[in-house]
């Protein structure tokens, strides 16, 4: 009994399922044949064929219309993923161009503070109506000892020793040796430097010593000379050696040995203007430095006697 039924049960299943297959292979052809008539119909040009056309799209608007409600987030989504992505290439684009513009930047301000620097040198040499010549710091010193510079300029470029050397600040120091192409700066803050000079709007004459530090001091002046903390100094033009009125500092603490503070910061000059200011007492001094305080003292006390007595 159970295989006789079991066998029925197969054949219904058989039945059943050999008309769907003979459907179905009828109406694959007949959706070929629609497609290829749609075809051709779309391709006519017959005033009824457009006609009928636009009514069905006119009746398929609103069904178009209301499936693009829903679809509008979607499409929303794209455009703002479109442009996240064409965000990210611009982004990049912009960090390298930012990149190379701070290396640009970094050198005009390079230039522009070598141009300010050579400027002010060349600006305050041009005031004392000398020839000069500028120049780079190429090595600095600065000890316990010594305190001295060296330029890339030298006999070639007409330098010699004794010759003033300026910043755009003011006064420096002087030339004490040269080469072909390098001299070496004495600082006014070594402590064989011996500057005669001029203090405040008296015009007190003294002698402005080094001591290795980063100020300078004020020696052999006269007992009564009145000496006050914020007065100019600047050469006094005697002994030759330096012409009259270079700018060199202010005076910051007055006493019996005030102290100057020079203008031109010492430790961080770059470039330095050298006056050609030639005089006789250079070929005295040669390339040696004052080595005492003497020298520059019995200058100022000659300078300091009446017309008669000279």
């Amino acid at each position: 009994m159970r295989y006789v039924g079991y066998d029925q049960m197969r054949q219904r299943r058989t039945d059943f399922s050999a008309p769907r297959r003979h459907s179905t292979g009828a109406l694959l052809p007949a959706l070929l044949f629609l497609s290829v008539a749609l075809i051709v119909l779309s391709r006519l040009g017959h005033g009824y064929i457009a006609e009928v056309r636009w009514h069905v799209t006119e009746l398929m608007g609103p069904v178009l219309r209301a499936a693009m409600v829903p679809l509008e987030p979607v499409r929303q989504a794209g455009r703002t993923v479109g442009e996240a992505l064409s965000m990210v290439s611009e982004i990049e684009r912009l960090r390298n161009e930012n990149q190379r513009l701070k290396g640009w930047e970094w050198r005009a301000q390079e230039l522009e503070r070598k141009f300010t620097d050579l400027a002010a040198a060349s600006r305050t040499a041009r005031q004392t109506e000398i020839a000069f010549i500028t120049a780079r710091v190429i090595a600095n010193s600065s000890g316990a000892f010594v305190r001295s510079a060296m330029i890339n300029a030298g006999g070639d470029q007409k330098v010699k020793p004794g010759h003033p050397v300026l910043s755009g600040d003011g006064l420096v120091g002087r030339i004490v040796e040269t080469g072909s192409n390098a001299a070496r700066v004495l600082l006014l803050t070594d402590a064989q430097s011996r500057i005669p000079v001029h203090i405040g709007p008296q015009a007190v004459r003294a002698v402005l010593a080094g001591d290795n530090g980063p100020r300078a001091r004020i020696v052999f002046s006269a007992p009564d000379a009145e000496v006050e903390a914020g007065d100019e100094v600047s050469t006094s033009g005697t002994g030759g050696l330096f012409p009259r009125g270079l700018r060199i500092g202010t005076v910051v603490e007055a006493g019996v040995r005030p102290t100057v503070k020079p203008h031109a910061d010492l430790d961080a000059v770059e470039y330095l203007s050298v006056l050609l200011y030639d005089t006789p007492e250079l070929e005295l001094i040669g390339a040696e430095p004052v080595a005492n305080d003497s020298a520059a003292a019995v200058a100022v006390e000659r300078d300091k006697r009446p017309e008669a007595m000279r």
